[in-house]
């Protein structure tokens, strides 16, 4: 797909979710690799090695490696929008959506119908990469989909909120 269709396409597809659960706009920044941020009304996304979203300290085993994509948040959510950027020599072989309503693909920006006002740690997909395996202080980080510059997540009154934080994961060595 061009750039100019995949950007009007997730934005037809974001007016497509305001209708099924309510949008308007938000803002935040990636912070850098460290301990888990404060809560936030848009809660936190991010790339896990371990599917309970406890450790994300990604090894790179110069095999298959096996990430998840994770939401935490403890006001309520009910739909989010983003992108991941993987770290060069990591290549995409599989991504499997927990949330069965997205729209796109996590490489070039996803779009996420939860289907209900949900809350805590929100499985939302799962990744599998062919790695280089010789990766150390490289990153995996949640960003904004085009054409945003901020990580769009609706809370369960049908706003965008303007807090929400994309994590940045490091990889390292086994």
């Amino acid at each position: 797909m061009n750039r100019a269709f995949r950007i009007a396409f997730h934005t037809c597809i974001m007016l497509s979710l305001a209708v099924f659960v309510g949008c308007s706009d938000d803002d935040p920044a990636a912070p850098p690799p460290g301990p888990e941020p404060e809560p936030t009304l848009g809660g936190t996304i991010g790339i896990y090695a371990d599917d309970a979203g406890t450790d994300r300290e990604i090894v790179d085993t110069g095999g298959t490696v096996t990430v998840y994509v994770i939401h935490k948040i403890t006001g309520g959510t009910t739909a989010s929008q983003f992108k991941i950027e993987a770290p060069a020599g990591w290549t995409q072989v599989g991504e499997v959506h927990d949330i069965e309503l997205t729209i796109g693909d996590c490489d070039y920006g996803i779009a996420y119908a939860y289907g209900d006002c949900i809350s805590g740690t929100i499985n939302l997909t799962t990744l599998t990469y062919s790695t280089p395996g010789n990766s150390t202080g490289d990153t995996f980080r949640v960003v904004p989909d085009a054409p945003y510059d901020h990580i769009r997540v609706v809370d369960c009154g049908g706003n965008v909120v303007r807090d929400a934080v994309g994590l940045t994961s490091t990889v390292s060595q086994p």
